[in-house]
């Protein structure tokens, strides 16, 4: 997720739950794993819990794990980092629903209960569907409690074309200073509206969501910083996507975050093209209104959306150009826009800052920052896990029907 520009409520429109006609979610119990069977919904709050509850589950289900370790980095525990992909059902499959978690860091844990749920709770796909997990694909960002990984880099700005020339974000020159303090004041949110309401007098909307969140690099120790190279993340996904799917016909792909939408709906930010056959297909799954209303994820925007540059949604059809792929982010919503900013801001702040000189420690800020992208309510994470059964089995029965 990324921060809009103010406090801009929201009229957003989301997915009603239910079931889905077709759920995969069957009484086979003996296709589901059996330790971790009848356990709660469960959101871990630190990175090697989540890991070892995802790779327990996949093991009770005898599904095929691969691990990707991340070299010359720990995690915050000391602990090895990894991207664990765990694949469901037969690996020759023709059809696959593709889930992926922790693109930024901060909201992995959400996505990775997410996926628990799916190995503890769907049953065995249809003989010609594979369900292929990408675990935590920013190891480092969901051990550390960063929307980054260790150089910086936000992960899912960093699917751009490196050759090409850089395209300097001139918008986020006249942002940075303020959205990136190097001290932290009881003014930082002040001074950050005032740059904002110039900004948007001066340049509109599009522009101010350009230097908040469409992605950056120029700056390298601020926000949405797309890197100089393709990261590890980047190159290691790429090589699970041609690996796993490469040889697939159709490809149904939900990315999970956290952050847009009102609190604990899911919140759809699809980006296939309007009027194309994979968002027409998304529509029939998840709801034409749920897959068409981006510019709902940043509150009194007026309609406008970013220029995003390098996601992996965006990307991932080319990286499999013979397969018919078809899905969106996903995002559970947390807090209002200005809330959620507040947290990447203190992510930053906390890696970059100089000085913190108000009355609030550096640990109050940090849980400050997890609560914006993992909220600890039980009541939200009960209802966010419904919410990707969900999503999961809608999109399960349209690729069976596809």
């Amino acid at each position: 997720m990324a921060s809009g520009p103010t406090s801009l409520g929201s009229d957003v429109r989301h997915l009603a739950p239910r079931c889905a006609a077709g759920s995969t979610r069957g009484d086979n119990q003996s296709s589901r794993p059996t330790s971790l069977e009848g356990q709660p919904l469960m959101i871990f709050d630190k990175y090697v819990d989540a890991r070892s509850a995802f790779l327990a589950a996949a093991r009770d289900r005898s599904a095929a794990i691969t691990e990707h370790l991340l070299p010359g980095a720990k995690g915050r525990e000391g602990e090895a980092l990894a991207m664990d992909v765990v694949t469901i059902g037969d690996q020759k499959a023709p059809k696959a629903l593709l889930v992926v978690s922790g693109a930024h860091g901060l909201e992995g844990l959400p996505g990775s209960g997410a996926q628990l749920e799916i190995l503890l709770r769907t049953a065995l796909p249809a003989p010609d569907v594979k369900i292929v997990l990408v675990h935590a694909i920013n190891p480092w960002g969901v051990s550390h409690g960063s929307r980054t990984n260790e150089d910086n880099v936000d992960t899912n700005r960093n699917f751009v074309d490196f050759s090409a020339p850089v395209v300097r974000n001139a918008a986020y020159d006249d942002i940075f200073p303020y959205l990136c303090p190097e001290d932290w004041t009881d003014q930082v949110f002040e001074r950050l509206d005032a740059q904002v309401k110039h900004l948007l007098d001066t340049h509109g909307y599009t522009y101010v969501l350009d230097g908040m969140t469409a992605g950056q690099r120029q700056e390298p120790t601020g926000t949405n910083f797309g890197g100089y190279a393709p990261s590890w993340t980047r190159t290691t996904l790429e090589e699970v996507v041609r690996t796993e799917l490469g040889r697939c016909e159709k490809v149904a792909f939900v990315e999970w975050h956290t952050g847009f939408g009102d609190y604990t709906d899911a919140f759809f930010l699809c980006k296939h093209p309007a009027g194309s056959e994979a968002l027409e297909r998304v529509a029939a799954w998840w709801g034409r209104e749920a897959v068409s209303n981006n510019a709902a994820a940043f509150q009194n925007s007026g309609g406008a959306t970013p220029n995003w540059t390098g996601m992996f949604a965006m990307a991932l059809q080319a990286l499999i150009p013979d397969v018919a792929v078809a899905g969106s982010i996903v995002e559970f919503g947390t807090f209002p826009n200005a809330e959620v900013r507040a947290a990447i801001m203190i992510d930053r702040f906390l890696k970059f800052g100089r000085r913190n000189l108000t009355s609030t420690s550096a640990d109050s800020l940090r849980q400050q920052m997890l609560e914006g992208f993992a909220p600890k309510d039980e009541v939200w994470r009960t209802a966010i896990l419904q919410r990707s059964q969900d999503v999961h089995d809608r999109a399960l029965a349209g690729l069976v029907a596809w």
